[in-house]
């Protein structure tokens, strides 16, 4: 059961015209908060140095610190629209695979974050590997649980991609070259095109591993891939972040700022075409 708060809803309804929002999601305690902050609230706190700018709150300990879905009560802009024409709204999203949380609920998070947003900020810890990718698996939940109507005909599953959202995918504390088999460098975008190669194997396991890799493909026509280093390299560092006095490592800032530009010449207004109708359906078939 998911209920809007009515302070979000009124912060919403005042904002006027179209508007791009930004959603960040990814397995639970890897940093999507602090990611947020780093992109978007320190900038506030640049701005004007006078106002303590908390943001979202983030945590040292492995218990959770966002439930649901959370929006930052201002809106943000684009270098690239001076004339303030489309606000952007920032949405934090509940970490996936807590261990107080069903697997039906982490479906629902997911499918909620990527309906409201017009890019999607996927943040996951190291390497695109199997167990990167197996964690990517809810999508292929969506299918199953997203119906869309336009009148009273149902969509096919495979027209769902208009309405998705872009995709980016962040990959935090990355330390590996990004190079092919042959020691070519590879770009970004490259490294997560070849992660996105369907294996040989005809195994049921080989079959899953594909169909994961099918529709992140097939879903998100618009996709795109990020490394970030680790902050700092000292442990107890790491856990003093939230703390703000913290000294960055230069890469990390560099990479948080080449991010910040790369999300901004992504972001679109969210659009929605023609009369759509969502409807939500659980396993017992309830809408």
């Amino acid at each position: 059961q998911f209920t809007i708060e009515p302070a979000a809803a009124e912060f919403l309804k005042s904002i006027e015209g179209r508007v791009s929002v930004i959603a960040v999601a990814g397995k639970y305690r890897t940093g999507k908060s602090y990611l947020l902050n780093k992109l978007f609230l320190d900038k506030v706190g640049e701005a004007a140095p006078t106002k303590k700018v908390s943001g979202f709150r983030v945590g040292p300990t492995v218990n959770a610190c966002t439930k649901g879905l959370w929006i930052w009560r201002q809106v943000f802009y684009s270098d690239k629209d001076p004339e303030h024409t489309t606000p952007i709204v920032i949405v934090d999203t509940e970490g996936l695979g807590a261990f107080d949380e069903e697997h039906n609920h982490d479906t629902k998070i997911l499918l909620l974050a990527l309906l409201l947003s017009s890019l999607l900020v996927y943040n996951s810890v190291g390497p695109i590997d199997e167990n990167a990718l197996s964690n990517l698996s809810l999508i292929v939940d969506l299918s199953k649980n997203l119906q869309i109507k336009r009148g009273e005909k149902e969509m096919d599953p495979d027209e769902l991609t208009q309405y998705f959202p872009s995709f980016l995918w962040v990959l935090r504390d990355f330390a590996l070259r990004l190079e092919d088999a042959d020691g070519n460098t590879l770009t970004q975008k490259d490294y997560l095109e070849k992660s996105l190669e369907e294996q040989s194997g005809v195994s049921d396991a080989a079959e899953a591993k594909n169909r994961v890799r099918r529709l992140v493909r097939q879903f998100f026509a618009d996709r795109d891939c990020h490394t970030v280093v680790r902050p700092v390299e000292d442990e107890k560092e790491l856990q003093r972040l939230d703390e703000g006095d913290v000294a960055l490592r230069s890469q990390f800032v560099t990479q948080i700022d080449s991010l910040r530009r790369k999300i901004m010449r992504k972001v679109k207004p969210k659009a929605m075409r023609g009369q759509l109708d969502v409807l939500f359906v659980d396993e017992a078939g309830q809408l």
